[in-house]
């Protein structure tokens, strides 16, 4: 069998576990990932330069860039910071919360798990 089918039933196998758990987390709704996941990246891309302050990610950018519809992304924001996952400052700027990396917990190890089950083996990336 080529490496590449091999490679594809191993992607397909773990993204398939990835979406399972991350829907179970997210109340079988995937869109709260994706939106968790821009306004998480936004906000550690920002402290990884060395900031140390949010990038000012909003509903309105957080819309833009994921194609959700903006008033989805307010609705599901809105229930995202009721669960204590997201917090906005007095001007809607957005950023996760210690409680999301807590409750979200299986779904990093899910996204681990899919993260060294795609990845190359070792003599390939050299």
């Amino acid at each position: 069998m080529a490496h590449d089918a091999v490679a594809f039933r191993a992607h397909v196998r773990a993204f398939s576990e990835l979406l399972i758990v991350l829907r179970r987390e997210l109340d079988n709704d995937l869109d709260k990932g994706l939106i968790m996941a821009v306004i998480a990246e936004r906000h550690y891309a920002a402290l990884d330069k060395g900031t140390g302050a949010s990038t000012g990610v909003n509903t309105h950018s957080v819309s833009l860039y994921s194609d959700i519809p903006r008033e989805t992304v307010r609705r599901k924001v809105k229930d995202l910071i009721s669960k204590g996952w997201l917090v906005s400052d007095g001007r809607g700027n957005l950023s996760p919360t210690e409680q999301a990396a807590r409750d979200l917990g299986r779904g990093t190890a899910a996204t681990l798990r899919f993260m060294r089950a795609v990845s190359p083996p070792e003599q390939e990336r050299k």
